[in-house]
């Protein structure tokens, strides 16, 4: 990331009221999300959510550039799970981390931070199951070019149920 970014948890001072990631597809629903839904889920202890922060934005609302959000997540094992990801456990499910909303500002999309982002959720997630457990990442695109992109991203990230084309879930184990 760009060397004036920083990656913070989300806290009350954060302008989130100023985010937006536009108007594509599904972007009001996360900017819904950041403004009216982040803080309260994070005191929940539901969720927590990491904004990258720009130190040198010359406005206050230019400061957030992105963020993301990471969730407790129970994932059903089976053989084909087991075989796919890796994780073999005597269990009928086990735990890990969903990589939920995940945003970019306007102004920042098309510079390459999407890669970045998850890369971040994947170190978070990491540092969460080293202290708690959770071997896996997972993440439920909203549609095939979604799950397309994340699938390019070469992290690891695997189809849960290949078979079912109504199931773009994927995971990765961390």
């Amino acid at each position: 990331m760009h060397q004036s970014w920083k990656l913070i948890r989300l806290a009350a001072n954060h302008p989130v009221a100023a985010f937006t990631c536009g108007t594509r597809p599904g972007a009001a629903e996360i900017d819904r999300y950041l403004r009216e839904q982040a803080l309260t889920e994070q005191a929940a202890r539901l969720s927590a959510v990491w904004v990258v922060e720009d130190t040198n934005a010359n406005a206050l609302n230019d400061a957030l550039v992105g963020f993301f959000s990471l969730s407790p997540v129970s994932v059903r094992l089976s053989p084909l799970l087991m075989e796919r990801i890796g994780v073999h456990a005597p269990y009928l499910s086990i735990g890990g981390w969903l990589l939920g909303k995940m945003g970019v500002a306007v102004q920042h999309q098309g510079h390459g931070l999407g890669a970045p982002l998850v890369a971040s959720a994947i170190a978070q997630a990491r540092a969460l199951r080293d202290t708690t457990a959770g071997p896996l990442l997972v993440v439920d695109p909203k549609n095939e070019q979604l799950m397309h992109w994340y699938l390019g991203l070469d992290f690891g990230f695997k189809r849960l149920a290949p078979t079912d084309p109504r199931s773009l879930r994927l995971a990765m184990k961390l």
